[in-house]
C-alpha cells in the first residue's frame, strides 16, 4: 500500500518513543517528537465519488498499523446527525477477509484518499453482523466535535442505497435496509478470570465485558511513539489491579492531541478518561456476532477530555485525576499462618467507581484466599467525598458466613452504597478503603427463643408465658440461639398509649443488602440516612407491634447489639402490655 511521504516520516521515528509506568501518574514525561503527528487534511465528503478508490491503517496485531483498502459505495445524507454525514465504504485486506469483514475495535481507523488527505474513521458497520461494509464517520466533522443529539443506536440505510451495497458485496438487500449500528469498542479488563466476570448478578453498574484482557509490561508498554494515526487507542475507566479500558483506533494525531473511535463512547461531552496505547495480540472470529481484537492495555500516557458524538479526543502528556479504591484483606486459615494483601485500582470515570470497587474486592479475596471457599469475614470501611453542601467521611461495616463462597457474600454492600453516591448530583469520591478479616468459620447463630428481664431474673418467653411490659416502661431481653446460647441484653421503649393493648414481638436476622434501595435516594442526606440506619448481619431486627386499644397500633423499631457472628432465623413472641 502506499502512504503518503509524511505519514512514512512519523512512523519511521516512532520507534524511540517510551510511556509513562502506571505507578507513577503524577510524573508526566514530555511527548516525542513522533507525538507532533501528521495533522492530517480533511477531504472534502462533497468531492467523494462512487467507486472512489481508498486506502487506510489499522493494527490486527501488536502496534504498528498495517494497510487495508476500498471504494467509496455512497454518502448518507445526516446519516450520523443533522449536518454529519455518513459514508458507506466497502473495505478489504487480508485481515478483513479472513475473519469476514470490520471488527469490534476496528472503530477510528483511518481512510484515505488517493492525495493522501483524510477521508474519515470507520465507526459503523451493518447492524445485522459481520460484514465488509463500514459506516464512515467524516473527519471534518472529527475535527470540529460539533453535535448534540442523543447518540444514534442504528443508522437507517434508504432502499436505493441497500441496493448499491447489495450489488458491490455478498450483503443482501434486506441485510443492507437493516442500517448501521456503531462498532462496539471492545472493553476489556485485567485482573480477574472469565468465571468472575460471567457471573450474572443483576446490578447495572456491573457491565458486560467482552474479554479477559491482559496489561503490557511497562518496559514492553506502547509509548507515546505507537500514538500514530491507526495505532491503537485505549480510553481507560481504571488503572492499577482493575485496568478497564475500551480499545479502539486513532484516527489522527497534531501536536499531542489525539483524535480517534470516529463515535463516542459514553457521550458525555467533556470527559476525564485515561488515554493509553495498547499491544494487539490478534482479531477474534466470531461467526455469531462480530469479530474484535484481543489486546493488552499500556500503560497511561494521558488525558481523554471529549467524548462527542463524531469521536473521541484528548491531550497526549498530563493524565487525568483518579479515585483510589483499596482493598486490605487478611486470611487466618485454621491451624495455618494469617496471609494480607493491601491492593488498589485507580479510577478515572467516576460512573466506573462501583464496578471497580467490586473488582477490587473480588480480585483482592481471591488473591489471599486463592480459591472460592466457605468462610467468615468482618469488614470496615470508609468512603469520603464532597458534595454541594461541603466534604463527607461515611464510616461503616458488617459480617459475613457463607457455606459455599465468601467472597461472593462479601463484595456487594459497599460498591452499592459507592453506587448510591455516583448517581447523587452534585457529588464526587475522593477515596474508598475497605479491610477485610477472613476465617474458616462458618458458624451462624440461630434465632430460637427470647428471655425476658423482669424482678431482678430472667424468664423465658413462651406462647403460654407471654413478655410483660408496663406502658410508659422498657422491656429488657435477649435473644435464645440454637444450642442454648444467649445474645446481648436490648431494651425496647414501649409508649404510654399502648396500656392495655395486646402484641407480639419479632425477633429477626437482617434484611440483605441494605444499600440496594428503589427508589435510590437522591441526596447525600438521604444516602446518609441508609449509612446511619444500616443494620449488620450479626445484629437482628426487632419490632414490638401493640393493638386492640382506643387508638392507633403501636409499632416499635430496634435492633439487638452487634454480636460475633452472623445471625439467622426469626422468631415471634407475644407481649402483654400492662
Amino acid at each position: 500500500m502506499t502512504r503518503p511521504t509524511s505519514r512514512t516520516r512519523v512512523l519511521a521515528s516512532a520507534a524511540v518513543a517510551t510511556g509513562l509506568c502506571l505507578g507513577a501518574a503524577t510524573a508526566v514525561q514530555a511527548p516525542s517528537q513522533a507525538a507532533s503527528g501528521t495533522c492530517d487534511t480533511a477531504y472534502p465528503v462533497s468531492q467523494l465519488t462512487t467507486g472512489q478508490a481508498v486506502t487506510g491503517l489499522t493494527v490486527s496485531s501488536g502496534t504498528t498499523p498495517s494497510g487495508f483498502s476500498g471504494t467509496v459505495l455512497g454518502v448518507l445524507k445526516d446519516g450520523i446527525e443533522p449536518g454529519v454525514d455518513m459514508i458507506m465504504m466497502r473495505l478489504t485486506s487480508t485481515e478483513i477477509d479472513r475473519v469476514g469483514g470490520i471488527w469490534e475495535g476496528m472503530s477510528g481507523s483511518p481512510v484515505y484518499a488517493s492525495d493522501g488527505r483524510l477521508i474519515g474513521a470507520v465507526a459503523y458497520g451493518l447492524a445485522y453482523g459481520t460484514t465488509p461494509v463500514a459506516g464512515i464517520t467524516p473527519y471534518e466533522d472529527m475535527d470540529q466535535y460539533a453535535g448534540t443529539p442523543p447518540t444514534p443506536l442504528r443508522v437507517g440505510v434508504p432502499s436505493s442505497a441497500a441496493r448499491a451495497i447489495a450489488r458491490s458485496t455478498d450483503v443482501t438487500t434486506a441485510q443492507a435496509h437493516q442500517g448501521f449500528a456503531e462498532l462496539k469498542v471492545p472493553t476489556g479488563i485485567s485482573g480477574l478470570s472469565p468465571r468472575v466476570l460471567a457471573r450474572d448478578t443483576g446490578r447495572p453498574y456491573l457491565k458486560s465485558h467482552t474479554y479477559v484482557a491482559g496489561r503490557s509490561g511497562s518496559s514492553a508498554s506502547p509509548g507515546v511513539g505507537d500514538m500514530i494515526s491507526g495505532g491503537n487507542l485505549v480510553a481507560t475507566l481504571s488503572t492499577g489491579d482493575v485496568l478497564q479500558g475500551a480499545v479502539g483506533t486513532i484516527t489522527s494525531v497534531c501536536n499531542g492531541t489525539v483524535v480517534g473511535f470516529g463515535h463516542p463512547l459514553n457521550f458525555v461531552g467533556k470527559a476525564s478518561y485515561g488515554m493509553a496505547g495498547g499491544d494487539a495480540i490478534y482479531i477474534q472470529e466470531d461467526p455469531v456476532n462480530v469479530p474484535f481484537k484481543v489486546a493488552n492495555i499500556g500503560d497511561l500516557l494521558g488525558t481523554v477530555d471529549q467524548d462527542r458524538m463524531t469521536g473521541i479526543a484528548g491531550l497526549l502528556g498530563a493524565t487525568p485525576p483518579s479515585l483510589p479504591i483499596q482493598s486490605k484483606v487478611t486470611y487466618t486459615p485454621d491451624g495455618g499462618v494469617a496471609r494480607s494483601r493491601t491492593g488498589s485500582s485507580d479510577v478515572q470515570l467516576q460512573d466506573a467507581a462501583a464496578a471497580t470497587a467490586n473488582y477490587e474486592l473480588i480480585l483482592n479475596h481471591q488473591a489471599v484466599m486463592d480459591a472460592y471457599q466457605p468462610g467468615s469475614e468482618t469488614q470496615s470501611w470508609t468512603v469520603t467525598g464532597s458534595s454541594a453542601s461541603g466534604p463527607f467521611t461515611f464510616t461503616g461495616g458488617n459480617r459475613y458466613t457463607d457455606g459455599f463462597d465468601l467472597t461472593f457474600a462479601s463484595v456487594w454492600d459497599l460498591p452499592d452504597l459507592v453506587w448510591l453516591l455516583s448517581n447523587v448530583d452534585g457529588v464526587t469520591i475522593d477515596s474508598v478503603k475497605v479491610s477485610s478479616n477472613v476465617t474458616d468459620s462458618t458458624a451462624t447463630k440461630k434465632i430460637a427463643g427470647l428471655q425476658q428481664r423482669r424482678a431482678g431474673a430472667w424468664h423465658t418467653v413462651t406462647a403460654g408465658a407471654p413478655a410483660l411490659v408496663r406502658a410508659g416502661g422498657t422491656l429488657t431481653a435477649r435473644v435464645v440461639y440454637a444450642g442454648g446460647t444467649t445474645g446481648r441484653t436490648f431494651t425496647v421503649a414501649v409508649p404510654a398509649r399502648a396500656a392495655g393493648m395486646r402484641g407480639q414481638m419479632t425477633v429477626a436476622a437482617a434484611q440483605g443488602f441494605p444499600f440496594e434501595q428503589f427508589p435510590m435516594p437522591k441526596t447525600i442526606g438521604g444516602v446518609k440516612k441508609l449509612v446511619d440506619g444500616a443494620v449488620r448481619n450479626d445484629q437482628a431486627t426487632v419490632e414490638l407491634s401493640a393493638f386492640g386499644g382506643k387508638t392507633r397500633p403501636v409499632q416499635v423499631h430496634t435492633t439487638t447489639p452487634k454480636d460475633h457472628e452472623v445471625i439467622t432465623g426469626h422468631h415471634t413472641f407475644k407481649v402483654k402490655v400492662l
